[in-house]
């Protein structure tokens, strides 16, 4: 979401919270917040996601996790029955505070929820008093006890006022919605290529700029009173009209809603699995370096067992045949030790079983102490790995390596990819919209087709099918890496670096999680969404 698109949900958001209560607040995944407000005797839900640049009302029925985390605790023993005083933007940025009032006694407290609705550097803030409680994620610019530091301003025109001769110097350039972005505030990439669409074609300067001065009030008026729409190929929601294939939505909620459902549904989905991968992999470990321990303590036993052999070994004349156990006494200590015997075998072979268990503890040590250190440092690599990927950071290939073996399914066919694609200049490229679809693309894909991805965040892998010709256009790969970037959790930012790969040097490495590879040789390009 832009901050026209914030300002048209705030539309939204305002009436059914201000005035209202705070009852509820969960964290259903991780970049997602959600808060029940009664008012009257309606319940309103408010879902606020700064990573993913969202805040809106929401239908969705959205679990209530048994371990909220520790920023959904804090907000909870602050807020809960508070009152929501109002929902203000500053100006038509993307950031938005909910100033929060609660009756403390006789004494009344201030709060103020800020979110910054950023993209992926997005967070939440709880305030009091402008110190900050907590946040969502840390944050080096405003630590928990210190003054919030707000974002810097964004010194561009405001949307409602442009001239037409700044309009017309912005049509004038090579990629006039790039430079609308730039310089008219609260305009996203999308909305600005929405604005310009077919702007270019007309000779006439002028007349393009008045159109377009034209375009951007009917826009400003969608603020007000959205005619919402959901676009299903872009995985985007507009608060303004378009032409089919979008699909008209009763209100902006619910498109917003739309695109929510099916983000959450398939990131959440494939991280979880992602997650649990690992967590099984760490598990397995930690149960087999534990029954290493226990072995590694009956070792402890081997001189015992070879001092009762020794004991049997002077008094094996005294014991009776068949006998299951056999009292003898220590010539050293002049004291009684009872052994336990197996009663097929005489005392010379109990003996002799005695000294080849002492000699195998013995001898095995150095190999169970080896293997112990090697699956601990497994453990802290896959503990790491989570980590990471709980970040959005890259996985190490030394941790993808250590994943489970994925056995394959039997009697299932693949169905045919019918994914997004695009063709340009004669070239296909192809788009995954989930990791099993990731898998499929690269597993499809010609030694020579070109493979790219969102450097250091989840997001989709697209693939250019070469189609046997020894060079694909620049403007064909910029396109793509620009689909990449539009396909990941980075798509709100303003550039993202994509990494670009032959195909044959992309690898999943054997049992990885679906969607997980290993680049062996590849480049890296910055792109705009």
């Amino acid at each position: 979401m832009d901050g026209l698109a914030i300002a048209a949900s705030l539309g939204e958001v305002r009436p059914a919270v201000q005035g209202g209560r705070v009852r509820a607040v969960y964290r259903p995944a991780k970049d997602v917040l959600v808060i029940h407000v009664a008012r009257g005797e309606g319940t309103a839900r408010v879902l606020i996601s700064p990573r993913r640049a969202e805040l809106h009302l929401t239908r969705l029925d959205l679990p209530n996790p048994p371990h909220p985390g520790a920023f959904a605790m804090l907000l909870r023993r602050h807020l809960r029955g508070s009152r929501i005083a109002r929902v203000r933007q500053r100006g038509w940025d993307r950031v938005v505070t909910l100033d929060i009032e609660r009756d403390a006694g006789r004494t009344a407290r201030a709060y103020e929820l800020v979110a910054e609705l950023v993209g992926v550097r997005g967070n939440l803030f709880l305030l009091q008093d402008g110190l900050v409680l907590g946040s969502a994620h840390p944050d080096a610019r405003n630590r928990p006890g210190g003054r919030y530091s707000s974002l810097p301003s964004q010194a561009k025109l405001d949307p409602e006022g442009p001239s037409a001769e700044a309009l017309a110097g912005v049509l004038s350039l090579d990629r006039p919605a790039d430079a609308l972005m730039r310089s008219i505030d609260g305009i996203g990439r999308a909305t600005a290529a929405d604005l310009v669409h077919g702007l270019g074609e007309s000779p006439d300067a002028a007349a393009s700029a008045e159109r377009l001065r034209e375009r951007l009030r009917q826009l400003l008026a969608c603020v007000g009173n959205p005619s919402s729409r959901i676009v299903p190929a872009e995985g985007r929601a507009t608060f303004y009209p378009l032409p089919p294939p979008a699909v008209p939505a009763t209100s902006f909620a619910e498109a917003l809603d739309a695109v929510s459902e099916a983000v959450m549904e398939g990131g959440s989905r494939e991280e979880e699995s992602v997650r649990a991968e690992i967590r099984r992999a760490i598990s397995r470990r930690q149960r087999t370096a534990e029954k290493l321990r226990e072995w590694l303590d009956d070792a402890d036993e081997a001189e015992r067992l070879r001092w009762l052999a020794d004991l049997l070994m002077i008094h094996h004349a005294e014991i009776e045949p068949k006998a299951d156990r056999a009292v003898v006494r220590d010539p050293a200590t002049d004291q009684e030790e009872t052994i336990r015997l197996d009663p097929s075998l005489n005392a010379i072979e109990n003996a002799q079983r005695l000294y080849e268990r002492a000699k195998r503890l013995k001898r095995g040590r150095p190999h169970v102490t080896s293997r112990l250190g090697r699956l601990e440092g497994e453990v802290l690599r896959l503990e790491r790995a989570l980590a990471d990927y709980n970040a959005g950071r890259p996985i190490h290939p030394d941790a993808l390596n250590l994943l489970p073996a994925v056995p394959p399914s039997k009697g299932k066919r693949d169905r045919p990819l019918d994914g997004p694609s695009v063709e340009m200049d004669g070239f296909t490229i192809r788009i995954g919209r989930n990791a099993r679809e990731n898998d499929r693309l690269l597993r499809e894909a010609a030694p020579d087709d070109v493979w790219l991805h969102a450097k250091g965040c989840a997001g989709s892998h697209v693939i250019i099918h070469r189609g046997g010709r020894r060079e694909i256009p620049d403007a064909v790969v910029r396109h793509a890496a620009r689909l990449a970037a539009a396909h990941s959790k980075a798509r709100t930012e303003g550039r993202v670096e994509v990494v670009m790969a032959q195909a044959k040097h992309v690898r999943k490495p054997k049992g990885a999680p679906a969607g997980l590879v290993n680049v062996t040789q590849g480049d890296t390009l910055t792109v705009e969404p």
